[in-house]
């Protein structure tokens, strides 16, 4: 059952509980209880959840109340904290020795065994990790259901659950398990989890449109980044913004953020982010007319994710890359990375291949394949219409803008007029 990362307690009010109970079961008074350095009114303020000991501090308490201090820092018994099998099995998982881990999990399945959610939860990774969605959010559901619902016993466990979600199109899911993940982490004063949970919280919203909570978000989180001096964490702040001022047309700003999330990524050779921030500076460098930069960029991406590139990371690559090419004057080339993409997209939630078939359908117009962007940006406009997504009314003008080049006016007006529509019913249902 892991612990949180933030610190050596789960948080200064459990502690305080915790403390108080075993000080009324040791029959010791606060003053009874003190000693040189720990004041009776210092241990009422700990009791209160007002004060953070040291470890040195919970320490002395655990020994002369006569309990683990690893039960009172964080309310976890020492004997199952962290057993070497479950251990194992985690560096199993995160060197890719999925069939190993999957044993090891499976061996802590028992019921009655304390360490059954931490084993749920394992499983639950190798299902997102395989991109079984669905398999991987009811196993995921269960770990926070046996960890009684506390977001903070496993963050893990609540990252991937939240981004099952997403993936499957859920984002409302999403924003709300984030939203009491980000509350639960603030309340227990757990300042890595609020941090980490704020940007994931962030990055749905980008996803669903929602520009301007985002914003906010992540500005509340920047300064917090740089006071933590995590290398990761700052990254994952500069990620979500640049994702978000490329999601508004910003392409300077998106490759500022997106150039300092590189430079510390490179630094802690996290090789998964580092290929995401490649491609999310190769779009802001597509977004600023940059093409021979961006496929610099796309191919140094795929290079570091090498054998671990999965569909769904492919379909990224393939569309910005086609993107960047059109821009280079390799129409050809472009179109067949257009093709490669549009293979791949089913492995996309429906909103995001609707976003996607747009994006493709520009390109298959730069090409002079303007059948295939024609059927595209039907379906594209469709999907966004169907899932109630934003920048609908851009899909619909640039096919509106298709139809009229050839001659359909009345088309044009009708796609107009569906994507006018469809922004307004979103509008009326926000």
């Amino acid at each position: 059952m892991p612990r949180s990362l933030t610190t050596h307690i789960d948080s200064p009010a459990e502690l305080g509980t915790r403390l108080r109970s075993a000080r009324e079961t040791a029959g010791l008074s606060q003053r009874q209880l003190a000693f040189d350095g720990c004041t009776a009114a210092y241990i009422s303020r700990l009791e209160a959840g007002a004060r953070v000991p040291s470890l040195q501090m919970i320490n002395e308490l655990a020994v002369r109340l006569g309990v683990s201090s690893q039960w009172l820092a964080t309310g976890v018994d020492a004997s199952f904290a962290e057993p070497t099998d479950l251990l194992e099995a985690e560096v199993a998982l995160r060197i890719g020795d999925l069939a190993e881990a999957e044993r090891l999990y499976r061996a802590r399945l028992q019921p009655g065994d304390p360490c059954r959610a931490a084993a749920v939860a394992g499983l639950g990774q190798l299902a997102f990790r395989a991109e079984r969605f669905d398999d991987a959010t009811e196993l995921l559901r269960e770990s926070l259901a046996l960890n009684g619902e506390k977001m903070l016993a496993d963050p893990g466990a609540v990252d991937s659950l939240g981004r099952a979600y997403a993936r499957t199109g859920d984002r409302e899911s999403a924003i709300a398990l984030f939203r009491a993940a980000v509350s639960e982490a603030a309340a227990a004063e757990a300042s890595v989890e609020k941090l980490r949970f704020t940007i994931l919280l962030a990055n749905v919203l980008i996803d669903n449109g929602t520009y301007g909570d985002a914003e906010q978000l992540l500005a509340g989180v920047i300064s917090l980044a740089a006071e933590m001096q995590d290398p990761l964490a700052s990254a994952r702040v500069y990620w979500s913004q640049s994702r978000l001022h490329g999601s508004r047309g910003e392409a300077a700003l998106a490759a500022r953020y997106a150039r300092r999330a590189l430079d510390i990524l490179e630094r802690t050779e996290n090789t998964g982010y580092v290929a995401m921030a490649h491609h999310l500076l190769a779009f802001a460098e597509i977004e600023a007319g940059n093409g021979e930069q961006a496929l610099e960029l796309l191919d140094r991406g795929r290079t570091l994710l090498g054998s671990d590139l999965t569909d769904s990371e492919q379909v990224m690559f393939s569309i910005e890359q086609a993107r960047a090419l059109v821009l280079t004057g390799h129409a050809n080339e472009a179109a067949k990375a257009g093709a490669v993409a549009f293979e791949l997209l089913d492995v996309m939630p429906p909103g995001d291949r609707g976003h996607a078939y747009v994006t493709l359908a520009d390109v298959f117009v730069a090409v002079g394949d303007t059948e295939r962007a024609r059927a595209l940006y039907g379906a594209g406009l469709d999907l966004l219409v169907e899932h109630g997504k934003p920048r609908v009314i851009e899909a619909g003008r640039k096919y509106a803008d298709l139809l009229e080049a050839e001659g359909d006016t009345a088309g044009a007006l009708r796609v107009l007029r569906q994507a006018t529509n469809a922004a307004s019913s979103s509008k009326q249902r926000a």
